[in-house]
């Protein structure tokens, strides 16, 4: 029996904060295994992985939180490296972008123009879970909608992504939450290689489990990225489709 009608303490929302400012560094890991399946019939299949050491400087306001990105260095995978060239391209890459209230990031400007400085712009906008309007909560699920642009294989795109995320306490950390998303996703574009034009679709699913801290700093990401690419050459009548599979581990250093 309760004598005085206590009720039982409700567990704190966790919200992005709208004030106060900050310095993070994170180190964003990719493993990428791309099959492609040649016209022919032949399959040839790649592997590369690399792991980018990026400072992150924020601002927070009721209207978002202004982000700044900055690559200090990029390590090759030991076994399966990407070339030195690749990797100094995105050295000292630099973004401005918004995260609205709602944990989405938008309005990327900057970068190195890079295929690897493109591939660690988009783990940046997976970097930080979608939060309802009032904050998460342990067993709590919801739903959003994104679209933006993102880089498909070797091409420019726009992506549509639908999402579903649902909450559980982290026993680790008292008032720390997991949280898994699922986004489904769609893009397309256009771009050209050696004077031709050239076509690119893509469809995926992301599966990501994300540790918030109470305070609402991302502690760790993890997951996997699962994507099918088609490209098509018009003027020869030539279809490539790729298989992608993709690592995603991004650790909070300090």
């Amino acid at each position: 029996m309760d004598p005085m009608g206590t009720e039982p303490v409700k567990p704190a929302s966790i919200r992005y904060p709208r004030t106060g400012a900050g310095i993070q560094r994170y180190a964003l890991l990719r493993r990428d295994s791309v099959v492609a399946l040649m016209p022919s019939g032949d399959s040839q299949t790649t592997v590369l992985g690399r792991t980018a050491y990026v400072t992150l400087t924020w601002i927070a306001s009721d209207s978002g939180t202004r982000l700044t990105a900055q690559v200090d260095s990029v390590r090759a995978d030991s076994m399966q490296g990407l070339p030195s060239a690749a990797l100094d391209s995105a050295r000292g890459a630099r973004w401005t972008a918004l995260r609205l209230p709602n944990g989405r990031v938008q309005n990327f400007t900057g970068g190195s123009g890079s295929l690897v400085g493109d591939q660690v712009r988009d783990q940046l906008a997976l970097l930080f879970p979608p939060l309802p309007p009032t904050g998460a909560v342990p067993d709590a699920w919801w739903t959003d909608s994104t679209s933006g642009p993102a880089r498909v294989s070797a091409f420019d795109a726009v992506e549509r992504a639908l999402i579903t995320a649902r909450a559980q306490a982290l026993p680790s950390q008292a008032g720390a939450l997991l949280i898994e998303v699922t986004r489904t996703r769609t893009a397309s574009g256009q771009g050209s290689q050696f004077g031709q034009t050239i076509n690119v679709s893509g469809t995926g699913v992301d599966s990501l489990a994300y540790e918030l801290a109470p305070d609402a700093r991302v502690l760790q990401v993890e997951g996997r990225r699962l994507t099918e690419v088609i490209v098509v050459l018009p003027a020869i009548g030539q279809q490539v489709t790729a298989r992608e599979s993709s690592l995603l581990v991004m650790t909070l250093l300090r």
